[in-house]
């Protein structure tokens, strides 16, 4: 079945470019049905893994890198569906998904014991909110890159064969707006959730947990290039480097944390 995942998100990839190529409405469909036939696998692995232990899984690297593929995954499937011009975004956004499944299938090892006050209702809500959020965080991420990278070889005058098939500025602008302003409601969903978990079993909305803290930069990060964007007019390569920065923040807590300092999470 992962085989097949694999094989599924490699050909939603290839489709996607040729598309782009060759703007074939046979190929665009055909990039959008793998790739919901992926993510729809990619679901069901990640269930088996929960029936399997009972324990949602994200409490190893090797788990929540799963996780945060299939999270890209559901992202590129709701971008692409429902902004048009965006397919040959499913062509940088499958790459990550590939990478990330990639490593979790290299990390050595399982998950610690896990403590039962981390096997409640409301957690896996928390974690799957978090995690679609920072899966459209990073959409917006390679947005952002493809804009900056355009953008710089038309300044130049440095029209290259890459550039003639990517989305337009404005598309392009547009979607790292767009996933932002549905990823950043969902984050703050993620944070609320995880808080109320925290109170039910810690007796404290907040304990200032290292991912707690980050999580909390993070939210105020996005907020304020999303003021800047709605309030002082950021659009364009300014906007583009704030959401590449954002993201950087992202990778951090979502790695660097974990091997910096110690706390409750183990993802």
């Amino acid at each position: 079945m992962l085989t097949l995942t694999v094989l599924l998100y490699i050909g939603a990839m290839g489709t996607s470019i040729g598309y782009a190529f060759y703007r074939d409405r046979k190929l665009e469909a055909a990039s959008h049905i793998t790739l919901i036939a992926a993510g729809i696998l990619h679901t069901g692995l990640l269930l088996m893994l929960y029936r399997r232990t009972d324990l949602f899984p994200v409490f190893s690297m090797k788990e929540a890198a799963f996780m945060f593929a299939w999270a890209i995954a559901i992202g590129a499937i709701l971008v692409s569906s429902i902004f048009k011009g965006t397919t040959p975004i499913i062509g940088f956004a499958t790459p990550l998904v590939l990478l990330l499944i990639a490593a979790s299938l290299l990390l050595r090892g399982s998950a610690p014991e896990i403590s039962p006050l981390f096997n409640t209702d409301i957690f896996p809500v928390h974690v799957v909110l978090s995690l679609t959020s920072y899966g459209l965080f990073a959409l917006s991420f390679v947005s952002s890159v493809m804009y900056v990278f355009q953008e710089t070889s038309l300044k130049h005058r440095r029209v290259e064969r890459i550039t003639q098939w990517l989305p337009s500025l404005f598309i392009l602008d547009d979607l790292g707006y767009k996933t932002l302003t549905i990823g950043l409601p969902l984050l703050t969903l993620g944070i609320i959730t995880g808080a109320l978990w925290a109170d039910r079993e810690f007796g404290s909305y907040w304990n200032w947990d290292p991912k707690e803290t980050w999580s909390l930069i993070i939210w105020l990060a996005y907020v304020f290039i999303l003021h800047g964007r709605i309030s002082l007019g950021w659009r364009g390569k300014k906007f583009a480097w704030g959401s590449i920065f954002c993201f950087v923040l992202v990778v951090f807590a979502f790695i660097g944390v974990n091997f910096l300092f110690k706390g409750y999470h183990n993802f």
